[in-house]
């Protein structure tokens, strides 16, 4: 069982994250289906029906993670979709093409195994939600902790992938000035 101020934290936590996803992708639509290309995974001729259904998907999650009777099936959606993410990036660092933007979201990103921890993370996240509930009563003490742990994990979230992203460049040789 799941204490529910945990529920509320990850539930929000990773309808920010989803809806962050989601809208890259439907802003830079033709970017997002480029970079599902370079995975080179699915063919050509579905690519713009899966670059259209990606993000739609994501913001199902982000809307089904907020409603509480949802909220277990949007965890098990959430997770999938991570997982096939996860999938997608380790057959390509197998294949030794870490030189593909993820698609993750805005900033670029190359592939690296770090983005399978922090996938793997992230669907433990998920699947938490799957759990039930302890039935504790929420408080309003619960509202002033999930406004500083989402700020928390917002900003370690960020944090983390900066640090990557930096980690990328420099393995590469590049540099940014600005």
């Amino acid at each position: 069982m799941i204490d529910p101020l945990t529920v509320l934290v990850l539930s929000t936590s990773l309808a920010l994250l989803f809806l962050t996803a989601a809208m890259h992708k439907l802003n830079s639509s033709a970017r997002f289906r480029a970079q599902l290309a370079a995975y080179e995974l699915a063919p050509s001729a579905i690519l713009p029906g899966l670059a259209r259904a990606i993000p739609v998907a994501e913001m199902a999650v982000v809307f089904l993670i907020l409603v509480p009777i949802t909220r277990p099936w949007a965890g098990a959606l959430a997770a999938g979709l991570l997982a096939s993410y996860t999938a997608a990036i380790a057959i390509n660092l197998l294949r030794g093409r870490d030189d593909i933007d993820c698609g993750c979201g805005g900033q670029p990103q190359m592939l690296s195994y770090w983005l399978l921890l922090r996938n793997a993370a992230l669907i433990i996240g998920c699947l938490l939600l799957v759990l039930p509930g302890t039935g504790r009563a929420v408080v309003w003490t619960d509202f002033i902790l999930l406004t500083l742990m989402v700020a928390v994990l917002s900003c370690t979230y960020l944090l983390v992938e900066q640090l990557v992203r930096n980690q990328a460049f420099t393995r590469s040789g590049r540099t940014s000035h600005g």
